[in-house]
């Protein structure tokens, strides 16, 4: 039967209208999805990576400026908005900072707010990446998620510095070590995925190789007697205050150990007794600038291991 012109363009304009309501529906569809594996969730951050905004490209390339922070205070994000907008995965998250605080352990900093209007730079991270193959799918969704963020194949303590990696592997149990006793993580913190490592990871599952980190591995270090000389700092620049420290009014020690070479310059620092909220790697920082007077055995300059305590207060 011959349908009228009228008729002819009803049913095309309902074509138009059900084929333009499909990816609407598959957005709703992958939104739900992702609001329900990821929202109010906390995860890592890969790179530890500052600022307020950042990019990815399809292929999980972080594009544009990148600096590298410390995983206390720039790789630790809680997800509050996530969705997909076109082609791209769009995140609003929170910085997340964390200390160590007597008889609690590794904790959750809140900052300390006051009356004043205040210029602290926001806590806030805004994240779009774009989407690669199948974009329309959960699965295009979660992998440009996880180019962002750790998963549970993956294991923390291979990605942070070598100053941390013998206080993180003694927090994860994955090496008993009575000099790194006070690196502790909580249960929260534990429970983040790529945390622990997954079971078939080797970190997991095998003692590490040693290195420069290991107890015995310096047997030429020198351990003095009486009558021989310990290395004495000659050059001590101060440690800088990290901007979350600040704002948390959060402060305390944190403890190094080192190698003072025959020349007197500091190698090897590893953290041993950690603070957290960026200050231990400020103590880091400022201590290997520090220059020393080295160790001396039968009046021969020699390498020798020490511990130092950074101080920071704010009063």
């Amino acid at each position: 039967m011959n349908r009228s012109p009228l008729q002819r363009a009803l049913s095309f304009l309902s074509f138009v209208v059900v084929l333009s309501l499909v990816p609407a529906f598959a957005k709703s569809a992958i939104d739900q999805h992702l609001r329900d594996s990821y929202l109010h969730k906390t995860f890592i951050l890969r790179g530890f990576y500052t600022g307020n905004s950042l990019h990815y490209d399809a292929a999980g390339v972080s594009t544009g400026e990148r600096n590298v922070g410390d995983w206390t205070t720039d790789g630790v994000v809680r997800i509050d908005d996530i969705g997909i907008s076109g082609n791209r995965l769009l995140i609003r998250g929170s910085r997340v900072y964390l200390g160590w605080v007597k008889n609690a352990g590794l904790t959750e900093l809140r900052d300390v707010t006051t009356k004043a209007k205040s210029d602290k730079p926001s806590r806030v991270l805004r994240i779009d990446a774009e989407l690669g193959p199948g974009a329309g799918t959960d699965d295009a969704a979660d992998t440009a998620f996880a180019y962002v963020f750790l998963t549970s194949q993956d294991n923390f303590v291979d990605l942070v510095p070598d100053y941390w990696k013998r206080c993180v592997r003694a927090a994860l149990g994955i090496a008993k070590d009575r000099e790194a006793s006070h690196c502790q993580f909580s249960s929260d913190f534990l429970a983040i995925p790529g945390v622990v490592a997954h079971a078939d990871s080797p970190t997991a599952a095998e003692p590490q190789p040693a290195t420069a980190w290991e107890p015995g591995h310096y047997r030429s270090v020198f351990h003095p007697r009486e009558g021989q000389k310990l290395p004495q700092a000659i050059y001590q620049p101060g440690a800088e205050f990290s901007e979350p420290a600040r704002r948390t009014k959060f402060q305390g020690v944190v403890t190094l150990k080192l190698v003072v070479d025959e020349e007197g310059r500091p190698t090897h620092i590893r953290i041993v007794n950690p603070l957290g909220c960026g200050l231990d790697a400020k103590a880091v920082q400022a201590v290997e600038n520090w220059k020393f007077a080295p160790a001396e055995k039968e009046s021969q300059p020699v390498s020798a291991g020490i511990a130092v305590e950074v101080d920071f207060h704010l009063y």
